[in-house]
């Protein structure tokens, strides 16, 4: 399982403020810093609005996914679509209803942002709310922290309805908001004030990791989703080894999710460098860190994603099996498929 897939609008047909061609490089740059070589792909493939049936093809033929959680993002001070839209990730989630979950994307600075929740809730049925720490506005940074006041209302609401995850982006900043936003006290604050929600950390182990450990270890409901820093494992495997070493001394492998970020980065390679890892000998000893097990590898690539969402996995297989990406996956020359090969090709018919 995917815990974080996007249909990301790289064109600058697309951008709104001067900095958003510094943000699409950067997450052009973060691609070839932590994918293999082989994975990285084109200027090409890369800067275009991406489709949910592209999408689709990169999780489901060219991965090992079976199921995702798309989450759209709220960046329209940024971009005119908010850089991954709504409207894609429903249409992603109708295509594909036993393979995709959605996280929707709350702006709390927006007047009717509390009755969004509520409708994308009721009315759209969504697993997720997802929040971002900063925003921009009126020429300046904002910051929007999980305690601001702006944005309590929005978790006192998704408290109310039967929202189970609030999802929020750290630890990697963007264009020029500044670090502070970034770290991980608020998510503290919050945990403690709403102990009913589960508070998802996106792309724990880039900076600030000894605090996100005590939070975790002191909040049973804070999860550490691994979006992008789990390429770490391919590329920098000695820093991916700490991360783990140190989620696994402290907290166990119970609340850490594998995500990729796709169609940003590709999310083959990781899945395969989890899965073939091993704690290295001197880690272990000079940290007194675990070995990580065949239990915690299949905790992190699914079930602990899979239960997060109340999901059974013997259930999730039965759903999709026999599907049109099943039958398409046996139809291949070869499975996995070359990464970005599927994009030249069509889709398979819905």
């Amino acid at each position: 399982m995917d815990s974080v897939s996007h249909c990301f609008n790289h064109t600058p047909e697309n951008h709104k403020h001067a900095n958003a061609q510094r943000w699409d490089d950067e997450t052009f740059d973060l691609g070839n810093k932590l994918l293999p070589d082989s994975h990285v792909p084109s200027e090409e493939v890369f800067y275009r609005d991406h489709s949910p049936e592209e999408l689709a093809r990169l999780l489901f033929l060219e991965s090992q996914i079976d199921y995702t959680v798309y989450h759209s993002l709220p960046l329209d001070d940024y971009f005119h679509d908010g850089y991954v839209s709504r409207e894609k990730g429903f249409t992603f989630r109708e295509q594909n209803p036993n393979r995709v979950g959605m996280y929707v994307d709350i702006n709390p600075l927006e007047d009717d942002a509390v009755e969004q929740v509520e409708h994308f809730v009721k009315e759209k049925d969504v697993d997720g709310i997802k929040l971002y720490p900063a925003r921009y506005q009126n020429g300046r940074d904002l910051s929007l922290q999980l305690n601001e006041r702006s944005v309590q209302p929005i978790l006192d609401k998704a408290d109310e309805l039967d929202v189970d995850t609030v999802a929020i982006h750290k630890f990697i900043p963007f264009a020029k908001a500044p670090t502070k936003y970034f770290r991980i006290d608020d998510v503290e604050e919050a945990a403690n004030k709403y102990p009913n929600l589960n508070f998802e950390v996106i792309h724990v182990g880039f900076s600030f990791l000894e605090e996100t450990i005590w939070a975790m270890a002191s909040n049973d409901n804070v999860y550490a989703n691994l979006e992008n820093s789990a390429c770490l494992v391919n590329t920098r495997p000695r820093k991916f080894a700490k991360i783990m070493g140190e989620l696994l001394y402290w907290v166990g492998s119970d609340r850490v999710l594998f995500a990729s970020g796709a169609t940003a980065l590709h999310p083959q390679p990781p899945i395969e460098g989890i899965w073939n890892m091993e704690m290295p000998e001197e880690l272990q000893a000079q940290y007194d860190y675990p070995d990580i097990t065949k239990e915690d590898k299949k905790n992190i690539l699914g079930r602990n994603g899979l239960e997060l969402l109340g999901k059974d996995p013997d259930q999730v297989r039965r759903d999709i099996e026999g599907d049109r990406w099943a039958k398409a996956r046996e139809e291949l020359d070869q499975y996995p498929a070359k990464p970005w090969s599927t994009y030249e090709v069509p889709a398979p018919e819905p």
